[in-house]
């Protein structure tokens, strides 16, 4: 159990947090949201032990575990850099005592693909006496396992405006074909092929991360290069003439991110190519940014793992796995769920040349 009363915290002169009252009962699930810089972090190191409160009182009734996103343990039979980030987690949690550890968990989904966030959901599910509480700006993996969520601060997100030059309704904007890369002998995508229509928003989605980003940069070079293939080892790539393109690259820090949404919205391009945008965003800016995007009358093509905006984003979804693409106009939600896209990703991935 923990029961926190009247806790306050500041930082270098700087009010974090003041007058917080929570109970957490043995068992319960709580989440916490809020903007960068809103204490969420540094309240879970208050309860951890790690971090003296400025006032108020904390009391821990049990033994406190913490577990991030980037999980840097060292286990004795595999060396962490060849393990997944999924294989990393269930090493971390495996044999806990329920009925005494208070598991904190600091953005556990961050590395996650959508299969480890439905483990992670059914791990907590399964442990009606497991004292969690939950930082994340995952708004599906909070849904699924908080009965009640918290936000600290008033932190507002500002306003993201992504204005762009109008293009021809349903023209063509991009042609794919037999798009092939190798890297050091490895597949990172082959046979990928479709064509992207002016206003669609396509979600490249799956566990082929590496592949997803690859996909998106060797775009990206195409266009900067004005060539056909963009670093790729074979394929074809034609953009339509009257496109103005964007690339947000993959960022490991919120400033970065922030520095890369300025870009975006001063270059007011009707083609914007995203690569796992909202990793370093907190969860204000991310439902800004999410806004920003359902109104976007240009055409998106972006690499993403956040499943509520997936939902709200894209019309179209393609799993690029390392043999070839599952592609289907739809919401992200009815691509789970369809049993014909089930079984051309299970093909796609199980294949075996």
């Amino acid at each position: 159990m923990i029961e926190i009363k009247n806790l306050s915290l500041q930082l270098a002169q700087k009010e974090i947090f003041s007058d917080l009252n929570i109970e957490v009962r043995r068992g319960e699930k709580l989440g916490i949201v809020g903007g960068e810089g809103a204490g969420k972090s540094s309240l879970l190191d208050i309860i951890s032990g790690r971090l003296i409160q400025t006032a108020g009182e904390v009391k821990v009734s049990g033994e406190v575990l913490t577990v991030t996103g980037n999980i840097s343990a060292d286990f004795s039979e595999l060396r962490m850099a060849e393990m997944s980030a999924i294989d990393k987690l269930k090493r971390t949690l495996r044999g806990l005592n329920d009925n005494e550890i208070i598991l904190l968990l600091d953005e556990p989904t961050k590395n996650l693909d959508a299969s480890g966030v439905e483990w992670l959901i059914n791990f907590l599910r399964e442990r009606p006496n497991l004292t969690t509480i939950i930082v994340s700006s995952d708004r599906y993996f909070l849904k699924s396992t908080c009965p009640k969520i918290i936000r600290l601060g008033n932190i507002q997100a500002p306003e993201i405006n992504l204005s762009c030059a109008k293009a021809e309704a349903d023209s063509i904007a991009l042609e794919v074909e037999e798009l092939r890369k190798i890297h050091n002998g490895e597949t990172i995508f082959k046979h990928v092929g479709f064509t992207i229509r002016q206003g669609q928003k396509v979600a490249l989605v799956g566990r082929n991360e590496i592949g997803r980003s690859k996909l998106l940069k060797t775009f990206w070079n195409a266009w900067l290069n004005h060539d056909q293939i963009g670093g790729a080892d074979h394929g074809k790539i034609k953009f339509a003439e009257n496109l103005s393109l964007a690339y947000m690259p993959r960022v490991y820090s919120s400033a970065t991110a922030k520095l890369e949404l300025d870009k975006i919205q001063n270059s007011h391009a009707n083609f914007l190519l995203l690569d796992a945008p909202t990793a370093c965003l907190d969860l204000p800016m991310i439902e800004e940014f999410e806004r920003a995007l359902v109104n976007f009358p240009g055409t998106i093509i972006f690499s993403e793992d956040d499943r509520v905006f997936l939902q709200a984003v894209a019309n179209r979804i393609v799993d690029i796995t390392p043999n070839g693409t599952v592609d289907r106009i739809s919401t992200y939600e009815d691509f789970l769920t369809n049993e014909t896209v089930k079984q051309q990703i299970s093909e796609k991935y199980n294949y075996v040349p």
